[in-house]
């Protein structure tokens, strides 16, 4: 019984160590990361953004521009473009639905319902798991040449793309993005 016990105590022990990983590239994901224990930190220093990890016992630094992403506690991040920045994959499906990862990082870490966050948007889009990813802000100032590209990439996120529009709030985007979903599943939306 103490042997069963152990050896399944040892199992979880190695999955659980096995679910935090830097990825260097998109063909990295989602076996071939590298493998780091404990929590991933994401700061500014020096003008750029750092991800700080721990890799057989000893404290890794790497610029968030030099990686593809991130696995922590087996959720998906990837550095945004804009910024250089980590978002967090919220839903994939017709569309892929990224939020700010500072926040989402803090609410894992410190298991809190909610978070701020000092960089960066709070919505991202992209048309899968490996492709761009841009700020969900389709209109007005605030609109980036890469969301301004994807618009016009993406005919037919239109209706999607109009309801979200500048993006200034975060309850009406995640709702914009699920009713595009829910069209796309009942046939009354195409997917790109």
């Amino acid at each position: 019984m103490r042997a069963t016990f152990l050896l399944t105590f040892l199992l979880l022990m190695a999955a659980a160590m096995g679910q935090n990983q830097v990825f260097w590239d998109a063909k990295d994901y989602p076996n071939s990361g590298m493998v780091i224990q404990g929590d991933i930190h994401v700061e500014p220093r020096m003008g750029r953004f750092v991800l700080t990890y721990e890799v057989n016992g000893s404290s890794k630094t790497t610029a968030c521009r030099k990686v593809w992403g991130f696995q922590f506690d087996r959720t998906l991040y990837r550095i945004a473009p804009e910024g250089k920045i980590p978002v967090r994959l919220m839903a994939q499906g017709a569309v892929y639905y990224w939020e700010n990862g500072f926040a989402h990082l803090r609410m894992q870490r410190d298991s809190l319902e909610a978070s701020a966050y000092d960089y960066g948007r709070f919505s991202y889009l992209s048309m899968d798991r490996m492709s761009e990813i841009v700020p969900a802000c389709f209109q007005g100032k605030q609109m980036s040449k890469a969301s301004e590209r994807f618009k016009d990439a993406y005919p037919a996120y239109a209706d999607m793309l109009g309801c979200i529009g500048a993006g200034s709030d975060q309850d009406s985007t995640r709702q914009c993005v699920v009713e595009y979903e829910v069209a796309v599943e009942e046939g009354r939306a195409l997917k790109p």
